[in-house]
């Protein structure tokens, strides 16, 4: 999506006549899910400043493979003045399971929890934030947030409201889980902006480009696109004009490894690429991914790969396999395939591969052979050999 503008269907319903505050814009932010990326493409766009207001609407952690980098924005910019970061259920869930062994933990892990503990071992173990300091600041995170302009009240919470009771009287679990019982019920004239529940989901609202939505006749703005998903964005919208802005549908990368199910080499390489390239190239940022020509998506890592990258030393977080598709094709500049019969699939969905960008890098399955060790030793010289052509390729061009 470009940087022109957009504007909410039946905007005009919703925002003041007067803008009577101290803001120039008011900009409520969607889950973003540990989709870190995203976020950053989208804060690109709507370039924030001093004299705007945002509040984002909670499920910072969870599922995405960039926790660590959005608990650390959110903790670079939880104490400035025109910051409010609200409590998300996902924020909920890892204070319960903090506090408990039990079904607690079990509940938060499957539903993307393991994703965040990878972030909160990285943060803890590179002290960029103490573990206690995490649950510390998540712990004061407030549930909702409201601001009156021109008149009105505008009634910022993660999921929804009861209707059945004053919005300063609210309780937590409307405030954090709400959903059809929200906003199939609510008809009040305060403006409630919300996040949660993604609009592809549950509304019949342009699925294949989800975007935020004022729910026709009532007060209600969604503004969760589902940044997690394979098709979502993440998305912000100010509140004094009615103007949304969204990331990217997907950031441009450099290099994709693609194996079979992108639990085991895939996901290897991965971490191995980012290691060295964090390692000569500091300054620089290159985006490296992994995908599976036969994954259905949702799957996490190995036991051996988990294994292999924590004995050799190599920093990962949380991976959650996702499908290789024609649009990965389209978005990296180099695909990497580790075997011939990835490769042959790879040239099958990639229609041929017309940019000629499909590499080899013969690794055996160590799902069938059991040898990680070996698959690693095979991956980290093909990872030092490309690590070879791209710093070159830089060099050329510095």
């Amino acid at each position: 999506m470009s940087d022109e503008k957009f504007f909410l269907d039946g905007a005009a319903d919703i925002i003041p006549k007067v803008n009577d505050s101290p803001y120039k814009r008011i900009l409520a932010i969607g889950d973003v899910h540990g989709k870190f990326a995203k976020l950053r493409s989208l804060l690109k766009k709507v370039s924030i400043t001093d004299d705007d207001l945002v509040i984002a609407l909670g499920d910072y952690i969870d599922r995405g493979d960039g926790v660590a980098d959005v608990l650390k924005w959110v903790n670079d910019n939880k104490d400035k003045s025109n910051y409010i970061f609200l409590r998300g259920n996902h924020e909920q869930m890892m204070l319960d399971a903090v506090k408990t062994n039990g079904s607690d933990r079990i509940t938060w892990i499957i539903n993307g929890g393991k994703a965040t503990i990878f972030a909160l071992r990285e943060l803890n173990s590179k002290k960029i934030i103490p573990f206690n300091d995490v649950v510390t600041m998540v712990s004061n995170l407030p549930h909702a947030y409201s601001i009156k302009v021109g008149g009105r009240n505008y009634f910022f919470c993660h999921a929804g409201v009861d209707s059945a009771k004053p919005l300063d009287k609210q309780e937590e679990m409307f405030l954090l889980w709400s959903r059809s019982e929200f906003f199939n019920t609510y008809d009040g004239e305060d403006v409630i902006i919300s996040g949660h529940s993604p609009v592809r989901y549950y509304f019949d609202y342009d699925a294949n480009n989800p975007r935020p939505l004022k729910i026709p006749g009532k007060n209600i703005i969604m503004v969760d696109t589902g940044a997690y998903t394979h098709n979502g964005r993440l998305s912000a919208v100010d509140l004094l004009s009615g103007q949304y802005w969204q990331s990217n549908l997907d950031v441009p990368g450099d290099i994709i490894f693609v194996c079979s199910g992108n639990t085991c080499r895939s996901p290897m390489a991965k971490y191995i690429m980012r290691h060295l390239l964090k390692k000569e190239r500091p300054a620089q940022e290159f985006s490296v991914d992994s995908a599976g020509c036969n994954s259905n998506g949702g799957s996490y890592m190995s036991i051996g790969t988990f294994d292999e990258l924590v004995n050799n030393n190599i920093p990962f977080q949380a991976h959650v396999s996702k499908p290789f598709t024609k649009r990965e094709y389209e978005n990296f500049k180099r695909v990497i395939a580790l075997d011939s019969n990835v490769f042959k699939c790879a040239k099958e969905i990639s229609k041929g591969d017309p940019d000629n960008k499909i590499r080899l890098l013969e690794v055996e399955d160590p799902w069938i052979t059991g040898d990680y060790h070996k698959a690693y030793e095979e991956i980290f010289k093909g990872c030092a050999a490309l690590l070879n052509e791209l710093m070159e390729e830089t060099s050329c061009t510095e």
